[in-house]
């Protein structure tokens, strides 16, 4: 028994010693890089970048469409007025999951619609309850927040079954031109007053401060502002030219609206020894 007990306490040192060996993830931010500026013919209003194809997916809110592009070329675009799969007869917004698919918000018709990273049709979903939806953001792989601008509040949806979870925001929000969220929070920012609110994943309020924010996969806050990009939690800093529009990240890598521009800047992280 005693050398068992002395075995098991052997095997435990072990484990403890290989773990506290482990390498913990890139924390800080140390700079905001530019990798790449997409030009594009249309007016755009916000983009994704998917780092995997290396696809950016842009959102032409004139036509109704989806812009498809890798590298200079343009292999597919999803939308245009209409009733079909592929069609919007409102296209009010976007977003994109981790695995390249793309969530698209038709308000007129109250559907979100899901395609896949090559642009092909995979599924709808309906809004029920919703009286004027107009903002879209993931939480996780299993919810979805849509802001309804008539009741000013932003109501969380299942996925597997597009039945409504909870509702939040209506004492907090008057107007949201970007939705952000992650699996720890929901951010609703109001381009006019240049003012982010700050949600939990639950729909408790939290703050509210200047600037578009969004959260790396760290949970690192950046914020930009007309003045620069910023990391809240480090010393990085970058200067921006141009009026800036809607910010988006993916991995680590933002994509920011400028024009008819659209700049991807490559997040570095302090190294961890």
């Amino acid at each position: 028994m005693k050398r068992y007990i002395g075995f098991m306490l052997v095997i435990l040192v072990l484990i403890t010693a290989c773990s506290s060996n482990k390498k913990m993830p890139p924390m800080e931010v140390v700079d905001f890089r530019l990798i790449e500026t997409v030009e594009f013919a249309e007016q755009i209003s916000k983009a994704y970048y998917y780092p995997t194809s290396k696809s950016v997916f842009a959102m032409n809110p004139d036509a109704h469409q989806i812009l498809i592009r890798k590298g200079d070329k343009q292999p597919n675009i999803i939308g245009g007025i209409g009733t079909g799969n592929t069609n919007f007869m409102d296209l009010a917004d976007m977003t994109m999951a981790p695995d390249g698919s793309v969530y698209a918000l038709d308000s007129a018709a109250k559907l979100i619609k899901r395609f896949n990273s090559d642009g092909k049709y995979i599924s709808s979903m309906e809004l029920n309850y919703v009286q004027q939806p107009q903002k879209l953001a993931l939480g996780n792989e299993q919810n979805v927040y849509v802001y309804d601008a008539a009741t000013s509040e932003i109501i969380s949806f299942n996925l597997l079954d597009g039945s409504e979870l909870y509702r939040f925001g209506r004492f907090q929000l008057e107007r949201v031109d970007h939705l952000y969220a992650n699996r720890d929070y929901v951010v609703a920012y109001d381009k006019d007053k240049d003012k982010s609110t700050l949600f939990s994943s639950l729909g408790q309020f939290i703050s509210s401060e200047s600037g578009q924010i969004v959260y790396d996969q760290y949970n690192n806050a950046i914020k930009l502002s007309d003045e620069a990009l910023v990391s809240k939690m480090s010393a990085a800093w970058l200067p921006l030219t141009g009026k800036a529009k809607i910010m988006t990240i993916s991995r680590d890598i933002l994509a920011i609206v400028v024009g008819k521009q659209l700049r991807l800047l490559q997040l570095d992280y302090a190294s961890v020894y």
